[in-house]
C-alpha cells in the first residue's frame, strides 16, 4: 500500500514537531540512504512529508518505524510482509524476536520490562520529559542537569543504562562517565556529544559505551539503550586472530625515486601519478611503522605483523598501478628502483 506524501509548512509556533531530512533519518534508523529510497519506492514503508522546497521530511515516528523494520529484516523477516504493519505490531514482533534470542518470556501482547535509564544533561532531560511519552520502553529513574556533582546525586540509584549528553568530550570525560556508570550499577553508557577528539571517542567505545553525536533523537536513544543491555562491552569480546596473507613483495620504488616521479608528474596535465606517489609514500611509512612499533604482548606483535602485511600488500598493488599510470601518461621511470619497473606489467 503506497502512502502519499503531504506538504508540511515550516514550523511557526510552539507546537514544532521535529523532522529529519533523508540522510539524517537513514542514519538514525541504521540504514543506507539508498536502502531507504528503495524501501519507500517499492514497499511504501513510510510516507514522508515535503517541505516547501520539496525536500522529504521524516518524523520521529517514521524514524522509529524504519529502525524497527531494519531490525526485523536483519532477523530474517521478509520486508514485504511487514512494510505496512502498524508501529505497535512492529514493536511486538521485535520484542518477541529479542526475547526469543535471549530465552526471555514475553506477555501475550508482546510486552516486556522497561529499560531503567538514568539521564545526565539538561537538554537531554528536557527532551525526554517533553517527548518521552512516545517511548514507553524507557523508565527514567533519575535525572541530573549536568556532570558536576552527578556521582553524588546518582548515589543509591539503580539503572540498566546511563544516558548522558555532553557539549564536548575531554580526556577526563572517560573516567567521569565510568564513575557515573559504576555508581548506578549500569553495564555501560550512551554518550551523545557535539565536539570532541577522535581519541576520546575511541576510548569511550573501547570501554563498551555507545557514542553518538548530539542532538540525540529519542528513537535512537531507545535503540542504543536496548543494545547496551543486550550486548557485551566491546573490550570483553574476543579478538579474531589476524588473517594470514601471502608473502609481501619487496619495495620496487624507494622514497627518493617516488619523490622524483611526483616532481616530474607536475608537468603533466594529469596528476594521477603524483596522487599515486602520495599514497605509496603513506603506505610505505605505515608499513615501516608497523614493523617497528613497540609491542606490549604477543597479541600486540601479531597485530602489528598483520598491519605490516596489509600495508605491504596495498603498497605492492599501488606500485603496479603507478607503472600503468606512468605508461599511460608517457612518464619514463628511470634511475634507482624505478628502472626495472617496466619489466613487470
Amino acid at each position: 500500500m503506497e502512502r502519499s506524501a503531504v506538504t508540511i509548512d515550516e514550523p511557526t509556533g510552539a507546537h514544532f514537531v521535529p523532522t529529519y531530512r533523508s540522510g539524517t533519518a537513514a542514519r538514525l534508523a541504521g540504514i543506507p540512504v539508498e536502502t531507504l529510497r528503495v524501501w519507500e519506492r517499492r514497499y511504501g514503508v513510510v510516507g514522508p512529508g515535503l517541505s516547501p522546497r520539496r525536500h522529504r521530511l521524516y518524523s520521529t515516528e517514521d524514524v522509529s518505524r524504519l529502525a524497527l523494520i531494519k531490525q526485523l529484516v536483519d532477523l530474517g523477516t521478509p520486508i514485504g510482509s511487514i512494510a505496512t504493519l502498524p508501529l505497535a505490531s512492529l514493536r511486538e514482533m521485535r520484542d518477541a524476536a529479542d526475547a526469543a534470542s535471549r530465552g526471555v518470556r514475553v506477555g501475550p501482547e508482546g510486552t516486556r520490562q522497561a529499560i531503567r535509564v538514568a539521564l545526565v544533561g539538561e537538554t537531554l532531560t528536557e527532551r525526554v520529559a517533553r517527548d518521552g511519552a512516545g517511548v514507553p520502553t524507557l523508565d527514567v529513574v533519575a535525572t541530573c542537569a549536568g556532570t558536576s556533582g552527578a556521582v553524588e546525586a546518582l548515589r543509591g540509584i539503580s539503572a540498566d543504562v546511563l544516558a548522558i549528553e555532553l557539549p564536548t568530550l575531554q580526556v577526563d570525560s572517560v573516567a567521569g562517565v565510568d564513575a557515573m556508570v559504576q555508581t548506578v550499577g549500569a553495564r555501560s553508557a550512551v554518550v551523545a556529544y557535539r565536539f570532541g577528539p577522535a581519541a576520546v571517542v575511541s576510548a569511550m567505545r573501547a570501554r563498551g559505551h555507545a557514542v553518538t553525536r548530539s542532538p540525540l533523537d529519542l528513537a535512537e536513544l531507545e535503540r542504543l539503550c536496548r543494545d547496551a543491555i543486550h550486548l557485551e562491552p566491546t573490550h570483553t569480546r574476543p579478538v579474531a586472530p589476524p588473517i594470514p596473507l601471502e608473502a609481501v613483495p619487496s619495495r620496487r620504488f624507494d622514497d627518493r625515486s617516488l619523490v622524483q616521479i611526483a616532481q616530474a608528474s607536475t608537468t603533466l596535465s594529469c596528476e594521477c601519478p603524483r596522487h599515486v606517489v602520495e599514497l605509496l609514500l603513506s603506505l610505505g611509512t605505515f608499513e615501516r611503522y608497523s614493523a617497528e612499533c613497540e609491542n606490549r604482548s604477543p597479541a600486540d606483535a601479531a597485530l602489528h605483523r598483520y598491519l605490516q602485511r596489509v600495508a605491504g600488500s596495498a603498497r605492492a598493488l599501488f606500485e603496479d598501478a603507478l607503472v600503468l599510470v606512468a605508461k599511460s601518461e608517457g612518464l619514463a621511470l628511470s634511475g634507482g628502483a624505478g628502472a626495472k619497473a617496466f619489466d613487470s606489467p
